[in-house]
């Protein structure tokens, strides 16, 4: 049951973790969100990043830092 649930929802994950996770230091974590490229998510005091919007960060940061061929 608790497994069915897991893959339903989309974890928050406190943004100091979710900075960790993503290879980032507090200070970049924190210049990214400034940036508008990583999207926080605010509970009452607490800021969480969603776990979908980590793993999208880190795809964007692979598909952008490939060299183009032929340059």
């Amino acid at each position: 049951m608790t497994q069915d649930i897991v893959s339903i929802v989309d974890p928050l994950i406190p943004i100091r973790e979710a900075f960790g996770l993503a290879g980032l230091r507090t200070t970049k974590g924190y210049d990214e969100i400034k940036a508008g490229r990583l999207k926080p998510v605010r509970n009452g005091p607490r800021t969480f990043i969603r776990a979908s919007e980590i793993r999208r960060y880190i795809d964007a940061i692979e598909t952008s830092s490939i060299p183009e061929v032929g340059n």
